[in-house]
Protein backbone atom coordinates (compact mmCIF):
# COMPACT_ATOMS: atom_id res chain seq x y z
CA UNK A 1 0.00 0.00 0.00
CA UNK A 2 1.61 3.41 -1.05
CA UNK A 3 1.23 5.41 1.80
CA UNK A 4 3.04 8.88 0.54
CA UNK A 5 3.24 10.52 -2.44
CA UNK A 6 2.95 14.04 -4.81
CA UNK A 7 -0.06 16.27 -5.10
CA UNK A 8 -0.46 19.58 -6.55
CA UNK A 9 -2.12 22.18 -4.87
CA UNK A 10 -3.44 25.60 -5.71
CA UNK A 11 -3.48 28.83 -3.84
CA UNK A 12 -5.34 32.16 -4.81
CA UNK A 13 -2.24 35.00 -4.54
CA UNK A 14 -4.29 38.14 -5.56
CA UNK A 15 -7.60 39.28 -7.29
CA UNK A 16 -8.61 42.06 -9.46
CA UNK A 17 -10.25 42.88 -12.40
CA UNK A 18 -9.14 42.12 -16.28
CA UNK A 19 -10.01 42.67 -19.77
CA UNK A 20 -10.54 38.72 -19.93
CA UNK A 21 -9.65 37.63 -23.80
CA UNK A 22 -11.92 34.80 -23.12
CA UNK A 23 -15.30 36.58 -22.89
CA UNK A 24 -14.16 40.07 -24.35
CA UNK A 25 -14.95 41.94 -21.44
CA UNK A 26 -13.53 43.02 -18.31
CA UNK A 27 -13.84 40.34 -15.40
CA UNK A 28 -13.19 39.71 -12.13
CA UNK A 29 -9.82 37.21 -11.70
CA UNK A 30 -7.25 35.40 -9.45
CA UNK A 31 -3.87 35.17 -9.30
CA UNK A 32 -3.32 31.75 -8.49
CA UNK A 33 -0.07 29.50 -7.72
CA UNK A 34 0.30 26.40 -8.15
CA UNK A 35 2.79 24.12 -5.78
CA UNK A 36 3.97 20.29 -5.25
CA UNK A 37 3.28 18.63 -2.09
CA UNK A 38 4.70 16.01 -0.28
CA UNK A 39 1.96 13.74 1.15
CA UNK A 40 1.60 10.93 3.64
CA UNK A 41 -1.94 9.31 3.08
CA UNK A 42 -2.88 11.92 0.19
CA UNK A 43 -2.39 14.54 3.48
CA UNK A 44 -0.47 17.35 2.17
CA UNK A 45 2.56 18.09 4.51
CA UNK A 46 6.25 19.66 2.87
CA UNK A 47 5.84 21.93 0.54
CA UNK A 48 7.80 21.28 -2.63
CA UNK A 49 8.77 22.99 -5.68
CA UNK A 50 6.72 25.57 -7.03
CA UNK A 51 5.11 25.15 -10.72
CA UNK A 52 4.47 28.55 -11.24
CA UNK A 53 1.79 30.90 -11.33
CA UNK A 54 -1.43 32.01 -13.52
CA UNK A 55 -4.83 34.23 -14.26
CA UNK A 56 -7.69 32.55 -13.83
CA UNK A 57 -11.24 34.37 -15.23
CA UNK A 58 -13.93 33.61 -12.30
CA UNK A 59 -16.23 33.82 -15.10
CA UNK A 60 -15.61 31.28 -17.62
CA UNK A 61 -12.86 29.86 -15.75
CA UNK A 62 -10.43 30.15 -18.55
CA UNK A 63 -6.71 30.47 -17.20
CA UNK A 64 -4.05 32.56 -18.57
CA UNK A 65 -0.63 33.75 -18.09
CA UNK A 66 0.26 36.51 -15.90
CA UNK A 67 1.13 38.97 -18.55
CA UNK A 68 -2.58 38.89 -19.57
CA UNK A 69 -2.64 41.71 -16.51
CA UNK A 70 -0.32 44.23 -18.43
CA UNK A 71 -3.38 44.73 -20.70
CA UNK A 72 -5.66 48.21 -19.86
CA UNK A 73 -9.15 47.05 -19.17
CA UNK A 74 -11.96 48.24 -21.16
CA UNK A 75 -13.08 50.64 -18.54
CA UNK A 76 -9.36 52.02 -18.02
CA UNK A 77 -9.54 52.67 -22.39
CA UNK A 78 -12.46 54.00 -21.79
CA UNK A 79 -10.92 56.68 -19.57
CA UNK A 80 -8.26 57.18 -21.54
CA UNK A 81 -10.41 57.55 -24.80
CA UNK A 82 -12.43 60.43 -22.88
CA UNK A 83 -9.71 62.29 -21.73
CA UNK A 84 -8.23 62.08 -25.06
CA UNK A 85 -11.09 63.68 -27.62
CA UNK A 86 -12.33 66.10 -24.64
CA UNK A 87 -8.75 67.18 -25.68
CA UNK A 88 -8.88 67.05 -29.07
CA UNK A 89 -12.24 69.37 -29.30
CA UNK A 90 -10.86 71.65 -27.11
CA UNK A 91 -7.48 72.34 -29.47
CA UNK A 92 -9.79 71.64 -32.57
CA UNK A 93 -11.83 74.47 -31.29
CA UNK A 94 -9.69 76.90 -29.90
CA UNK A 95 -6.98 76.03 -33.29
CA UNK A 96 -8.48 78.80 -35.41
CA UNK A 97 -8.65 81.05 -32.85
CA UNK A 98 -12.39 81.50 -32.26
CA UNK A 99 -14.83 79.43 -30.75
CA UNK A 100 -18.12 79.38 -32.99
CA UNK A 101 -21.23 78.12 -31.77
CA UNK A 102 -21.62 75.40 -34.29
CA UNK A 103 -18.23 74.09 -32.99
CA UNK A 104 -19.23 74.26 -29.94
CA UNK A 105 -22.47 72.10 -30.41
CA UNK A 106 -19.92 70.15 -32.62
CA UNK A 107 -17.62 69.42 -29.86
CA UNK A 108 -20.49 67.96 -27.74
CA UNK A 109 -21.56 65.37 -30.49
CA UNK A 110 -18.18 64.08 -31.00
CA UNK A 111 -17.10 63.95 -27.57
CA UNK A 112 -20.69 62.25 -26.76
CA UNK A 113 -19.94 59.91 -29.42
CA UNK A 114 -16.44 58.88 -27.78
CA UNK A 115 -17.17 59.12 -23.82
CA UNK A 116 -17.73 56.84 -21.38
CA UNK A 117 -19.90 59.26 -19.48
CA UNK A 118 -22.82 62.49 -20.18
CA UNK A 119 -21.13 65.55 -21.38
CA UNK A 120 -22.67 68.99 -22.39
CA UNK A 121 -21.92 72.20 -23.09
CA UNK A 122 -21.16 73.17 -19.49
CA UNK A 123 -18.72 70.70 -19.74
CA UNK A 124 -17.14 71.50 -22.80
CA UNK A 125 -16.78 75.54 -21.43
CA UNK A 126 -15.47 74.10 -18.61
CA UNK A 127 -12.98 72.39 -20.43
CA UNK A 128 -12.53 75.13 -22.52
CA UNK A 129 -10.77 77.13 -19.68
CA UNK A 130 -9.50 74.38 -17.76
CA UNK A 131 -7.84 71.82 -19.97
CA UNK A 132 -4.16 73.01 -21.89
CA UNK A 133 -3.62 72.30 -25.31
CA UNK A 134 -0.40 71.56 -24.70
CA UNK A 135 -1.26 68.31 -23.08
CA UNK A 136 -2.76 66.82 -26.81
CA UNK A 137 0.27 64.90 -27.75
CA UNK A 138 0.61 62.92 -24.31
CA UNK A 139 -2.89 62.26 -23.92
CA UNK A 140 -3.42 61.04 -27.60
CA UNK A 141 -0.18 59.18 -27.33
CA UNK A 142 -1.55 56.79 -24.69
CA UNK A 143 -4.82 56.21 -26.80
CA UNK A 144 -2.90 55.62 -29.91
CA UNK A 145 -1.32 52.52 -27.76
CA UNK A 146 -4.67 50.74 -27.32
CA UNK A 147 -6.22 51.81 -30.71
CA UNK A 148 -5.75 49.77 -33.76
CA UNK A 149 -5.50 51.89 -37.40
CA UNK A 150 -9.55 52.02 -37.86
CA UNK A 151 -10.10 53.56 -34.70
CA UNK A 152 -7.06 56.01 -34.95
CA UNK A 153 -8.76 57.09 -38.06
CA UNK A 154 -12.15 57.64 -36.19
CA UNK A 155 -10.50 60.07 -34.18
CA UNK A 156 -8.49 61.96 -36.82
CA UNK A 157 -12.02 61.99 -39.02
CA UNK A 158 -13.94 63.84 -35.79
CA UNK A 159 -11.30 66.76 -35.42
CA UNK A 160 -11.46 67.07 -39.25
CA UNK A 161 -15.36 66.96 -38.46
CA UNK A 162 -14.70 69.47 -35.74
CA UNK A 163 -12.55 71.76 -37.74
CA UNK A 164 -15.28 71.93 -40.62
CA UNK A 165 -18.22 72.59 -38.53
CA UNK A 166 -18.15 76.16 -38.83
CA UNK A 167 -18.47 76.18 -42.50
CA UNK A 168 -14.70 76.38 -43.35
CA UNK A 169 -11.35 75.32 -42.42
CA UNK A 170 -7.92 77.61 -42.28
CA UNK A 171 -4.39 75.73 -42.24
CA UNK A 172 -4.06 76.76 -38.38
CA UNK A 173 -7.02 73.78 -37.79
CA UNK A 174 -5.14 71.31 -40.46
CA UNK A 175 -1.95 71.57 -38.78
CA UNK A 176 -3.34 70.60 -35.53
CA UNK A 177 -5.16 67.76 -37.11
CA UNK A 178 -1.92 66.24 -38.47
CA UNK A 179 -0.70 67.04 -34.76
CA UNK A 180 -3.13 64.52 -33.54
CA UNK A 181 -2.62 61.91 -36.48
CA UNK A 182 1.27 62.33 -35.70
CA UNK A 183 0.37 61.97 -32.24
CA UNK A 184 -1.73 58.82 -32.52
CA UNK A 185 1.14 57.43 -34.71
CA UNK A 186 -0.70 57.49 -38.23
CA UNK A 187 1.70 57.43 -41.21
CA UNK A 188 1.81 60.68 -43.48
CA UNK A 189 -0.02 59.44 -46.36
CA UNK A 190 -2.91 58.01 -43.94
CA UNK A 191 -3.30 60.92 -42.02
CA UNK A 192 -3.33 63.03 -45.29
CA UNK A 193 -5.94 60.64 -46.91
CA UNK A 194 -8.29 60.42 -43.42
CA UNK A 195 -8.47 64.40 -43.78
CA UNK A 196 -9.16 64.84 -47.22
CA UNK A 197 -11.74 62.11 -47.34
CA UNK A 198 -13.73 63.60 -44.42
CA UNK A 199 -13.14 67.45 -46.19
CA UNK A 200 -14.16 66.05 -49.62
CA UNK A 201 -17.42 64.17 -47.62
CA UNK A 202 -18.05 67.94 -45.79
CA UNK A 203 -17.63 69.44 -49.36
CA UNK A 204 -14.63 71.37 -47.71
CA UNK A 205 -11.52 72.58 -49.26
CA UNK A 206 -8.15 74.20 -47.86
Amino acid sequence: MIIWGWRVRKKTIGTGVFFCPGEGGDRNYEHRQARRWFTIFFIPLIPLKELGDFIECTSCENTYYPDVLKGKTASEIEDISTIAIRHVAVSMALADGTVDPRERDAAVTVVQRFASHPYDLDDLDSDLSSLQVSALSDNLEELGAVLNEHGKENVLTAAVFLAGADGHVDRSEMEVARQIGKALTMSSAHIEGTIQQELSRLGLSL
